[in-house]
């Protein structure tokens, strides 16, 4: 394997989750039990990534990591002085749900072990919808509460949003944009709804006759649902594309960034100093270039990164290496605008093949 050719590692420790969310496969595939490896298993692969000279992310591949509370943390308390006595040689990233929030020592044990940013699905800031769809543990305490206080451990908020879940009133892209401008997550992953073969929500879809046929499950962000919604998809789609594009305007995607760090509590401890390959020094000129002058973010850019370093210096380097994400972003944007309106095109079309539009726009809309 060539190691440059990669930017972050994969080890996974669990599989399964606890919980039954409506529209998610992962309890049907793997069970409600999660199963996990041994706090050995698991340090074998960290070492063996190690001894290759691996110094760069390590993402921790689970569905739900903190699935299994008490295993997960027999691992971390492993896992922490295995880091300590290897100097911290590369941070940690997961995915996780957002009950994370309610357990402190679960928290503490994951910055010890070197954890760096955690993804949190959470769907929607309606709470009706959440119920709906059965994803009732983002309903135990409000979501910006709990996002404020994973950030302020010191993990970076990354979170899963989704839009055309049943009975969304109209506006639902303009509520996202609000949470996530008030929460200041940087990073949203935002897609439309889509039935996953054998899900509750599948069955459901099914019983009901609103599963379009010939139309796959396919989950990305430049792909429109595979069931006829209980609103126009016209409306779904326009205020999809208008949300993405809002959320990763240069301005807005710094102003957010800034905030979330400004907020993080620093880690408590430092990796060992390690010479930066030269593509890293070529990545932040680009960063300053393309933010810092050639932008009309430049005076937002500098203004925030001196404001970092004065009120919150310890974590400049992941604030400033957080910037490059946006040239992805912008580049991303452009392309779920210019896709869109052609799925939607496709979509009326296998829309009006299964189901008479008259019959549709009666039932449904």
């Amino acid at each position: 394997m060539e190691l440059d050719a990669y930017s972050e590692m994969s080890v996974q420790f669990s599989r399964g989750c606890p919980f039954e969310c409506e529209f998610c496969d992962i309890s049907v595939r793997y069970g409600r039990k999660p199963r996990t490896k041994t706090p050995a298993q698991v340090l074998a692969e960290l070492e063996t990534l190690y001894n290759l000279g691996w110094r760069l992310p390590v993402f921790i591949v689970d569905d739900n990591f903190i699935g299994n509370k008490r295993h997960v943390k027999l691992l971390l308390q492993e896992l922490a002085p295995w880091m300590a006595e290897h100097g911290y040689p590369f941070p940690l990233s997961t995915e996780a749900s957002l009950n994370l929030a309610e357990d402190d020592e679960l928290l503490e044990l994951m910055i010890a072990a070197n954890f760096s940013s955690v993804f949190v699905g959470i769907e929607t800031p309606n709470t009706d919808s959440l119920t709906l769809t059965k994803k009732h543990q983002n309903t135990r305490q409000p979501l910006a509460d709990a996002v404020e206080k994973i950030n302020r451990a010191g993990l970076r908020v990354m979170a899963g949003f989704i839009i055309g879940l049943d009975g969304e009133k109209p506006g639902a892209g303009d509520r996202i944009i609000d949470f996530v401008e008030a929460t200041a997550i940087p990073h949203t992953v935002f897609s439309m709804l889509q039935a996953l073969p054998n899900t509750a929500l599948w069955d459901r879809l099914k019983q009901e006759g609103r599963l379009l046929e010939g139309n796959e499950e396919n989950i990305n962000q430049t792909t429109l649902t595979n069931f006829i919604p209980t609103r126009p998809i016209e409306q779904l789609a326009q205020e999809y594309v208008s949300c993405f594009w809002e959320l990763y305007k240069p301005e807005s995607y710094l102003g957010r960034l800034y905030r979330h760090y400004l907020n993080m509590k620093p880690k408590p401890h430092h990796p060992k100093l390690v010479m930066p390959k030269l593509i890293y020094f070529w990545a932040l000129l680009i960063i300053i270039w393309r933010n810092g002058i050639k932008r009309q973010t430049r005076f937002q850019f500098w203004g925030q990164l001196f404001s970092i370093l004065r009120h919150n210096p310890q974590v400049w380097k992941r604030y400033l290496s957080d910037h490059a994400y946006l040239e992805h972003f912008l580049e991303y944007r452009q392309i779920v605008h210019d896709q869109i309106p052609a799925q939607l095109t496709e979509f009326l079309a296998a829309l009006a093949k299964t189901r008479p539009l008259a019959e549709v726009a009666g039932e449904v809309y």
